[in-house]
């Protein structure tokens, strides 16, 4: 996962690319899971869950100056509940991940700035807690849980220019999770919407021809 993310910056690094911000983003995941089995009982009632996600990252604009790519660093909290009869069932689950996204400028004006954007994070669980009732299950562990999430991802967001150095930022992200290391039959996927609030500090670098 590092690697190959540090392989994508030498190659930007060559690339006709001006250095143009770092961002810090935090907000909240809305997150259902979709889970299969064999043996998956279908009177279970799954029901979403809250989490925080926080974010910090690079961007870098290409020379059309509506294109820009991003890395980042991510913390995910994907969160669930569900019952069954008498038995209620919860969720607590945190994965850190490196992010890699696309983005394309699609309306501005000296202030307001309107993207839509599309990429991937890929992560792996640093904590992971399942409560049956009032009984504590550690599942960071667990093969559904456990390994590495690929997650693709698309939104939308809008900049807002408060000065030459810094601005805010509003954004919506919708993605699907999946756990690509998993060899069992019982496979979850997170569902997650994602909702954004940003803080960007651009860095104006001139490249030499």
């Amino acid at each position: 996962m590092i690697k190959n993310t540090l392989l994508i910056l030498v190659f930007l690094g060559f690339s006709n690319l001006y250095a143009q911000e770092l961002f810090i983003k935090t907000g909240k995941n809305s997150t259902t899971f979709d889970f299969s089995s064999p043996n998956k009982n279908p009177e279970v009632s799954y029901r979403s869950g809250s989490g925080n996600f926080y974010e910090v990252g690079y961007q870098w604009n290409l020379k059309t100056n509506k294109l820009a790519y991003l890395v980042s660093l991510t913390y995910n909290q994907f969160n669930a509940s569900a019952s069954y009869l008498t038995n209620s069932y919860s969720w607590e689950t945190n994965y850190i991940g490196i992010q890699n996204v696309l983005s394309y400028k699609l309306y501005e004006t000296n202030i307001i700035h309107v993207s839509l954007a599309a990429g991937f994070n890929t992560a792996t669980i640093i904590r992971g807690d399942q409560f049956i009732n009032t009984t504590y299950f550690d599942i960071k562990n667990n093969e559904e849980f456990a390994g590495i999430l690929f997650q693709p991802g698309i939104g939308t967001d809008i900049k807002y220019l408060i000065s030459e150095k810094i601005s805010l930022s509003l954004g919506y992200n919708y993605s699907k999770a999946y756990n690509i290391s998993n060899g069992t039959n019982e496979k979850l996927k997170f569902n997650t919407s994602q909702f954004q609030l940003g803080i960007h500090i651009p860095i104006l670098i001139e490249k030499n021809n």
